[in-house]
């Protein structure tokens, strides 16, 4: 199975089983990173995430895991800089991308994300392990970096869609204090009213506001004059 940048199944995702579980679970708890047990974990996934996890589990069940000594020997051979060992290698961690992604789960991103960033994070690591050490445990060393590095481009995609939320909600918040007012200053005036006589009676609204009130809700703000609105 060849791994193609622009695949659009790996990126994202796909999974099957390597053999050295135990050692990438070890360095996960001794890092405190909660890994619980799988059944457990995926209790927390939706049904839309189920079905895709289970699609990607198949998509790769096909690749043949290594024994512990020849994915060593893989290691030492990307990290020297061969490219169809990094290959390998990627091909090898495209399972644990899954197992980590699901830790993840029910945090404001789906899970099909969650892996196809592990994925691409991935490939960028397996390009970067000429950084590692060979003189300790090859196979730790190799899984923590690897590891790690999925998780962080995890977490950067988790924090960039909470922070977008909050855009979101901030912008809305606003188109709500705009649509108040206006309905307020309307009854008050038993008539539409004009953006200028928004502004004029409530500090809080800028021009700005009220001009991008009325674009996000597409000009549905009907007690604001009609000759005001934005074509």
């Amino acid at each position: 199975m060849s791994v193609r940048r622009t695949d659009p199944f790996l990126f994202p995702g796909h999974t099957a089983g390597l053999g050295t579980d135990g050692v990438l679970l070890e360095y996960y708890k001794n890092q405190k990173i909660g890994v619980g047990d799988r059944k457990e974990v995926e209790e927390y996934l939706s049904m839309e995430d189920r079905n895709y996890l289970e699609e990607y589990l198949n998509g790769i069940s096909a690749l043949e895991s290594m024994e512990p000594e020849e994915l060593k020997a893989v290691m030492l051979s990307a990290i020297a800089g061969d490219q169809d060992a990094k290959e390998v290698l990627l091909q090898q961690f495209l399972p644990k991308t899954a197992e980590l992604a699901k830790l993840y789960a029910g945090q404001g991103v789906m899970l099909e994300d969650l892996i196809g960033e592990g994925n691409m994070a991935l490939l960028e690591a397996t390009g970067q392990m000429e950084c590692l050490d060979t003189d300790g445990d090859i196979l730790e060393e190799t899984e923590g970096f690897l590891g790690n590095y999925m998780m962080k481009a995890m977490e950067r995609l988790i924090n960039e869609e909470l922070e977008k939320k909050n855009d979101d909600e901030e912008v809305l918040k606003k188109v709500n204090q705009v649509a108040d007012a206006a309905r307020e200053l309307s009854e008050e005036l038993r008539r539409k009213v004009s953006p200028e006589e928004i502004c004029a009676n409530y500090e809080a609204i800028t021009m700005d506001d009220v001009e991008a009130a009325m674009q996000i809700s597409a000009n549905l703000i009907d007690t604001i004059e009609m000759e005001y609105k934005n074509e």
